[in-house]
């Protein structure tokens, strides 16, 4: 689903979650998670072209895009087994796969604590919490329910030897849902969700860790950080003034 814009902010458009290029062995970069440059309005599996001095390639063969995809539902634990294993490129499966993104304006930063406890953080003194802006789940009414931006501190996903993720002071390294973090890879031809042994995610833990070395991904919850979106409690009320020129 295309998450919304807080109030007081302005949505300058909605698109996909692009994570990272990889463009062969050492040629590879990525986009923070918390940036606007990470909202693709469009998706598309060719967005580069590779150039010499002389000449620009439209494709390359190793022409490849990673994406976020989309998480588990809480306490899923047949999240993995329910994702597609072979390849796809409708535009059906893209949206039911690819994680959406919207890029919003405002004046106010948001602020962003991690309790690096299991407890959800309050906010500084002066800040009030955001409505989370994503998975608003109708009531039994048809009504949404409204609820504050909590979640699980989140640092990276790597795939083999690259990784990105989201700096610690953004709001996008506060995810509202503890889930494996799968990588949708594409091709020229389709894409292709990544879950191996050399995909992984990686998260703040808690000041309390865990008894065992090894847990089961949804049993893990135990010790790992949380945190909470914040903003001055103005923000909700800022308009946008008329543009200049």
């Amino acid at each position: 689903a295309v998450v919304s814009t807080q109030s007081g902010h302005y949505g300058r458009g909605t698109g996909y979650s692009f994570m990272f290029v990889d463009a062969g062995q050492d040629n590879k970069w990525s986009q923070n998670l918390g940036s606007a440059g990470s909202c693709m309005r469009e998706f598309r599996r060719e967005i580069f072209a590779e150039c010499a001095y002389d000449k620009c390639f439209r494709y390359s063969g190793q022409h490849k895009t990673n994406w976020l995809a989309v998480a588990a539902d809480p306490g899923d634990v047949d999240f993995v087994r329910s994702l597609p294993r072979g390849g796809f490129n409708t535009q059906e499966k893209i949206d039911q796969y690819i994680s959406r993104c919207v890029v919003c304006e405002t004046i106010f930063k948001l602020v962003v604590v991690h309790s690096k406890t299991t407890e959800n953080p309050y906010c500084p003194e002066g800040y009030d919490p955001v409505l989370n802006p994503s998975r608003h789940i109708p009531n039994g009414n048809g009504a949404r329910v409204e609820e504050n931006w909590h979640g699980y501190s989140f640092w990276q996903v790597s795939s083999y030897n690259f990784g990105m993720g989201a700096n610690s002071e953004s709001a996008a390294s506060c995810l509202t849902h503890f889930s494996p973090t799968p990588i949708a890879a594409c091709e020229s031809a389709s894409c292709k969700i990544a879950m191996t042994d050399r995909t992984r995610n990686f998260w703040q833990m808690s000041q309390y860790p865990a008894q065992n070395d090894y847990e089961d991904f949804f049993e893990s919850t135990s010790y790992i950080s949380r945190c909470t979106v914040c903003r001055r409690p103005e923000a909700k009320d800022f308009k946008m003034g008329p543009r200049m020129g």
